[in-house]
């Protein structure tokens, strides 16, 4: 019997990426999974992967009323809803003060907005069966701030804040929240991200999205409040609190230099 038989899972950005490493590992794990997403397709093709406990749902997580009918679809499937994992997200990469202001919201939309109406869209279920778990997949860029990457910061270290305050609202209610923040990770975030013409192309590299459905796992089994992966990231927002104007500086330089065209 697997870790998490017969838990209902709805997963969000799940066609590709985290979001489809983290059903694979928790299907194989025996939980029955909501796979949300804009592509179709793709939901669909990794649903037929994973058999017949996997429901394909087109979801835009810009639009409430999507969401909405996400968690409904969910809970009348298969009876009700156990984990949320608000994975869905986009990337941004460009000089703030230059950025179109309807990239930013969308961004905004997409990144806190959607999982905001995920969780008021599932707590409904999890309250009456007093029981729950809400994953919010931010980053380690939530808890430091990187230069040419000022929204997608903004709306990571918002849903910090907004995990940090709901683990406390919601402990009596016997409803977990979890904060997972990984680092760079080698996935189709960077190429699918907003980018302005003084964009670099992005280098390769990072740890792989099987390593961070690895960790949300454990981080779901144990109920740890926040899991940061790799773990060798954790120093970094201690020592930018340290040593605030050398890292600022630092940062600056380096980043300009594999970030920023000339």
């Amino acid at each position: 019997m697997g870790k998490l038989e017969n838990k209902v899972v709805i997963i969000t950005g799940a066609s590709m990426g985290i979001g489809a490493a983290i059903a694979r590992l928790f299907a194989a794990e025996g939980a029955k999974l909501a796979l949300a997403a804009r592509s179709f397709d793709q939901l669909e093709n990794l649903a037929r992967e994973l058999g017949p406990e996997a429901l394909p749902i087109r979801a835009d997580m810009t639009d409430p009323g999507a969401i909405l009918e996400m968690a409904r679809i969910t809970a009348a499937r298969f009876g009700r809803i156990d984990i949320l994992i608000n994975n869905a997200a986009v990337g941004m990469y460009t000089a703030f003060v230059d950025t179109p202001p309807e990239q930013i919201e969308h961004l905004i939309r997409t990144n806190w907005l959607g999982p905001m109406h995920a969780i008021q869209a599932v707590a409904p279920y999890m309250r009456k069966q007093r029981s729950g778990q809400i994953i919010n997949i931010s980053s380690v860029a939530g808890k430091i701030s990187i230069p040419w990457m000022a929204t997608y910061c903004s709306t990571k270290f918002a849903l910090n804040a907004l995990s940090y305050a709901l683990r406390m609202e919601l402990a009596e209610e016997k409803i977990q929240v979890i904060s997972v923040c990984p680092g760079r990770i080698e996935t189709p975030f960077t190429i699918n991200a907003f980018k302005d013409s003084g964009t670099l192309p992005m280098r390769p590299g990072g740890i792989s999205a099987e390593r961070v459905a690895r960790a949300v796992l454990r981080a779901s089994l144990k109920n740890k409040r926040e899991v940061v992966v790799p773990a060798s990231n954790w120093p970094y927002g201690f020592l930018h609190d340290l040593f605030p104007s050398i890292s600022d500086a630092v940062m600056a330089r380096v980043l300009r230099r594999e970030m920023r065209k000339p």
